[in-house]
């Protein structure tokens, strides 16, 4: 999943401050999808990379209690840079003991359930 996050992480669109996202969610049926982040200049209208791999898995038809896991990338080597992610989507289409795959550029990983995902990012 890691390889395919840092491929999708190539996509991204942030000339602006370069902080990129890559997300990959994963369906009970193993089915995925990935999103990326998308940003403009006013940061006001950003696309969430997570935010956008779970609307095209519920544009695909799918629902809240399909979801089996997340998997999200942020473009630096710092891991804490994750606490930019759009928590609120998370939890509102992942359960609560679900698991949350957290990596950096260097590969370092983090992993919570997105029940204490609101708790554990800074």
């Amino acid at each position: 999943m890691v390889s395919e996050l840092e491929r999708l992480l190539a996509n991204s669109y942030a000339p602006y401050d370069h902080v990129c996202f890559s997300a990959i969610v994963q369906m009970k049926d193993k089915t995925t999808f990935g999103g990326v982040t998308i940003k403009n200049r006013t940061f006001r209208d950003t696309i969430f990379a997570e935010s956008l791999a779970i609307a095209r898995a519920v544009t695909a038809g799918y629902k809240y209690k399909d979801f089996e896991a997340i998997y999200i990338m942020v473009g630096t080597k710092n891991i804490n840079d994750l606490k930019y992610l759009n928590r609120d989507v998370i939890t509102e289409f992942l359960e609560p003991d679900k698991h949350v795959y957290l990596y950096d550029l260097n590969r370092n990983e983090r992993i919570l359930k997105v029940g204490n995902l609101v708790n554990n990012i800074y």
